[in-house]
């Protein structure tokens, strides 16, 4: 499970309305170009030749005496002509730029509008998928009835498919159950057939008629029922532990010096060395007595695979970038094939005189809790190896789980 969630990208937005106004402002600013290039080439047109021929007309009619005041009533409308030829050419670079702006705001408005109107949907969606990777399958997005296009679809179908992971998620929780329910099962009718068988023989033994009674079968009788019944009692106080491990209470954990307390704890004991690894001293954030516990037991298990004289038991460490791995070998007989998950909670029963079977739940418990894994697989040339990897920080819902969990 992931320690923690990087928040959905929002760049599909601004790329999409940089495309837009990219696609829009081009043409328009090429356009604009054109245009006033047309506009220069057609002001330009000089009225001078105009000018000259009306000179020329006024020469001859003066030669020939005749009136010239229509002549200069058209000199007059020429040069008007001529200043508003100049004034319109002064002002085109300045009513086409102003037109460039204007077409340019209407064009970013628009494209800003038309940007949300699409992105809308692909942003419900991201949130709606950001809710789901963090577990939240209750979320569901704003969606009509009767979609009318392809995106408001895909909401439709999106709350399907939130509703539908919800209902297999509460079937699987519940399959689950009963299969947890059927391994407690196993594990006690397993642990409780030995005492009662060896109850009832004595219980056998005292119920026979004889006359006058046999003191010391008597006395055998009761010594293997306080026995079996002391194994009980023993039995149910591991299982009542186990259910009573206390919520976890992360805070900033030197893993190598709690490795070494807990190693020296079975060092004077063991019947085989053990040996703590040099290497890194990592950090992380971790409920130190949970740590203890985790690998107390399997520290415990190892010791206990191992006989005398074989090779040491050895822990290593190895640091990762987001995440630490423990390693623990013992030099044992080994195991057949490799165990993790539900397979280490699998018949919760013990061989071990007084053993309660529950070592290895407990330390799947924890790691589980602290958001790690534990993996136990068969080490080369022989032995057992303990994998244990947990992240350098809890995941956002660690301390809230265990209450949960209990509840359920």
């Amino acid at each position: 499970m992931p320690s923690a969630l990087p928040p959905p990208p929002s760049s599909f937005r601004r790329r999409l309305l940089a495309v837009m106004l990219v696609t829009g402002l081009v043409p328009l600013v090429l356009l604009g170009f054109i245009a006033r290039q047309a506009l220069e080439d057609l002001l330009s047109v000089s009225l001078a030749p105009v000018e000259q021929v009306l000179e020329d007309v006024s020469a001859g009619l003066a030669r020939e005496g005749h009136s010239q005041a229509a002549l200069d009533e058209a000199r007059l409308n020429l040069a008007q002509a001529e200043l508003a030829r100049r004034a319109l050419a002064r002002r085109t670079p300045w009513l086409i730029a102003a037109l460039l702006l204007v077409s340019a705001a209407v064009l970013t408005a628009a494209a800003v509008l038309l940007g949300r109107a699409l992105t809308r949907p692909v942003s419900t969606l991201t949130q709606g998928m950001w809710a789901y990777a963090r577990g939240d399958l209750s979320v569901q997005l704003p969606a009509p009835d009767a979609p009318r296009d392809e995106l408001q679809f895909l909401l439709v179908q999106f709350n399907r498919m939130g509703r539908e992971l919800a209902a297999q998620r509460e079937r699987l929780k519940a399959a689950e159950q009963i299969a947890a329910w059927q391994d407690v099962a196993r594990a006690l009718a397993h642990e409780l057939k030995n005492p009662l068988t060896g109850m009832k023989l004595a219980l056998a033994r005292l119920s026979r008629g004889d006359a006058p009674p046999d003191t010391t079968r008597l006395t055998e009788s009761v010594a293997l029922l306080q026995e079996e019944i002391e194994r009980l009692m023993r039995m149910t106080r591991s299982f009542s532990d186990f259910a009573r491990l206390p919520a976890p209470r992360f805070q900033p954990v030197a893993l190598r010096p709690l490795l070494a307390d807990v190693c020296a704890l079975y060092r004077d004991t063991s019947p085989v060395p053990v040996e703590l690894q040099p290497g890194p001293e990592p950090s992380l954030s971790a409920d130190p007595d949970g740590l203890r516990r985790l690998f107390g037991n399997l520290l415990k298990n190892a010791t206990e695979a191992s006989t005398s004289g074989a090779s040491p038991v050895r822990l290593s460490i190895e640091a990762l970038p987001s995440s630490v791995r423990v390693s623990i070998r013992d030099g044992g007989s080994g195991i057949a094939s490799v165990l993790e998950g539900p397979a280490l909670t699998r018949g919760l029963f013990s061989t071990k005189p007084g053993g309660s079977g529950l070592g290895l739940p407990i330390a799947q418990k924890v790691a589980h809790e602290h958001g790690g894994t534990l993996r136990l697989e068969p080490a080369p040339g022989g032995g057992t190896l303990a994998l244990v990897e947990l992240p350098l920080s809890p995941p956002p819902t660690a301390e809230a789980r265990p209450q949960a969990e209990q509840q359920a």
